[in-house]
């Protein structure tokens, strides 16, 4: 029987690659293929750059807070196309301690600057796991657009300003320059601002207090009726515009940009239907199941195809709060946590490699006994 490894990363703790090395170190004398999977967010980079004869570029750029840090994008020079990942200059990752009211995606808009320079014709954004909420304007400002107070002063466009502006200025525009199309890939559905909103549903993970919340939502709204104002775009009604603190919705206003689906894009590139094909068990896995798996995430993504080619579905997850209910609906046929329980949570987390190799042998185990 052949063996799929195909994880997505456990945030904050193992990356997809990480899992996908130890299940190859781990299990010997079996066929199996390993392929690290993303959902647009961190790792999107690493599960596509074997894909394509890819120039990995790296540059000096800001990360969130300012501070200049060392990235890299992907370029297909064939293609004249770029794959940017938002995680690797403005994520969440990169800071010791949030300040989402001063966090920027201005890095990421350098690296933007600079694929375009080196002549891409289309860019890709991939924008999971922002650090900010500043609507995109961060990238916005990078590739020339500039925003104005009542009086005509410059205003720098971080979320604790997003109010202040009231004029946006796009003649100075780079992708108008270069004639070049920009693609958002995300992962959520979520509305640009409101209770299931970029601020509502994810600024306290990023460190936002309930009052600043509420701030952030009525900023996300007040830079939306801007957007409408002046371009007659409605920001709110476009699906999944509330991406990364608004990311999806402020690009798509500012440059006609298009928002596509990250796991798709990353399945189609990895050629992940072929694999499935030539597989018996594939096994997959996540931080945490529970309800919200299903909203869309790459997990239901993959059990559908798995379920499309009647093969069996495995899972390795950090911890599953969930039910049988639950694991039917993701058609998951076997489920393997590294926290049994929550009192087993904080080893989980400080030591996922050492709870992984028992995982991987309890499910190795399982596996010789079919």
């Amino acid at each position: 029987m052949k063996l799929l490894i195909a994880p997505d990363s456990f945030k904050g703790t193992l990356s997809a690659v990480e899992i996908c090395n130890l299940f190859l170190k781990e299990i010997k004398g079996l066929d199996i293929a390993a392929i690290p999977l993303s959902d647009g967010g961190e790792g999107a980079l690493q599960s596509i750059i074997h894909t394509s004869n890819f120039e990995r570029i790296e540059l000096q750029v800001f990360n969130p807070l300012f501070q200049e840090i060392s990235a890299y994008y992907l370029f297909d020079k064939k293609q004249k196309t770029a794959y940017v990942e938002l995680a690797v200059a403005s994520g969440i990752a990169l800071l010791k301690q949030t300040d989402i009211m001063n966090a920027s995606t201005c890095g990421t808009g350098q690296l933007v600057v600079n694929a375009l320079e080196k002549g891409a014709e289309k860019v890709v954004l991939f924008v999971g796991g922002s650090s900010s909420n500043d609507a995109g304007l961060g990238i916005a400002a990078a590739l020339g657009i500039r925003f104005y107070d009542g009086r005509g002063e410059t205003v720098r466009p971080t979320a604790k300003n997003l109010t202040r502006i009231l004029k946006i200025d796009r003649s100075h525009s780079l992708l108008s320059k270069y004639n070049a199309k920009l693609l958002i890939a995300v992962d959520v559905n979520n509305p640009f601002y409101g209770k299931t909103g970029a601020a509502y549903v994810y600024a306290a993970q990023k460190g936002a207090s309930n009052a600043q919340i509420l701030f952030l939502d009525e900023a996300l709204k007040h830079i939306a009726n801007i957007f409408y104002w002046k371009y007659g775009i409605d920001v709110q009604k476009i699906k999944g515009s509330g991406a990364a603190g608004g990311v999806a919705g402020g690009l798509t206003a500012l440059f006609n940009a298009e928002i596509i689906d990250a796991s798709n894009l990353i399945f189609s590139l990895l050629k992940l239907d072929e694999y499935i094909k030539n597989a018996d068990i594939i096994i997959s896995g996540e931080g945490k199941i529970d309800k919200q798996s299903l909203n869309g995430k790459l997990l239901v993504k993959l059990a559908g195809l798995v379920k499309k080619y009647e093969k069996k579905l495995w899972v390795i997850c950090g911890y599953f709060d969930g039910n049988n209910q639950l694991k039917q609906a993701l058609n998951i046929d076997k489920i393997f946590a590294l926290a049994k329980n929550t009192d087993e949570l904080p080893e989980a987390i400080s030591a996922p490699k050492e709870r992984l190799k028992k995982v991987i042998n309890e499910l190795l185990i399982e596996f010789l006994e079919l």
